[in-house]
């Protein structure tokens, strides 16, 4: 079953078209991609990519918490962020990244800390994220957060939508196999 719907989620993509009034189509089919690939490994269908100032990927990854065993830290987010600490040639002030699925609260928190100008998420997360939350935080993650552009990415809702559909499914499996790492 699992296969089936992951084969129309690449059916779905490869009839997609970037729309130029939204100029994050491009991108944003490009992450669904790489979502779909991490999916597909059997990982969640999440994947983010770093833009720099001229457009250009410079770095990409994809959830992997289930890749090798089990790695809480291992989402799309934090792996982009290690690549950048460990030493992208590109000042953090000059990147966005453009997640599939708006960052979880421990994804936002590294984020916010990571010195990247701009986060930009194609799907919101009501029962994860936390960018539309932000009015919560304490204050002084209040006044980090003012150091950073969060909002949804300009992207058509053709593309919105299949980022969401590929970030929800299998999402009962995965929960299921989350916690029996948590809890065996």
């Amino acid at each position: 079953m699992a296969e089936v719907l992951i084969a129309e989620l690449i059916q779905r993509l490869d009839q997609l078209e970037a729309d130029a009034d939204y100029p994050d189509d491009i991108n944003g089919l490009y992450c669904c991609r790489l979502a779909l690939d991490a999916l597909e490994q059997g990982n969640y269908g999440i994947a983010a990519i770093l833009i720099d100032a001229q457009g250009k990927v410079i770095a990409q990854a994809e959830n992997r918490v289930f890749s090798a065993g089990y790695s809480s830290h291992a989402h799309a987010e934090m792996l982009l962020i290690d690549q950048l600490e460990q030493g992208l040639d590109c000042p953090p002030e000059e990147l966005t990244m453009l997640v599939s699925l708006e960052p979880c609260p421990m994804c936002l928190a590294r984020l916010i800390l990571s010195g990247i100008a701009s986060v930009r998420y194609m799907a919101p997360d009501s029962y994860g994220g936390m960018m539309s939350h932000a009015e919560r935080f304490p204050p002084a993650w209040k006044n980090l957060a003012q150091l950073q552009n969060h909002y949804e990415a300009y992207i058509s809702s053709g593309v919105r939508v299949l980022a969401a559909d590929i970030a929800a499914t299998n999402l009962g499996l995965l929960r299921k196999k989350l916690l029996s790492h948590i809890r065996p």
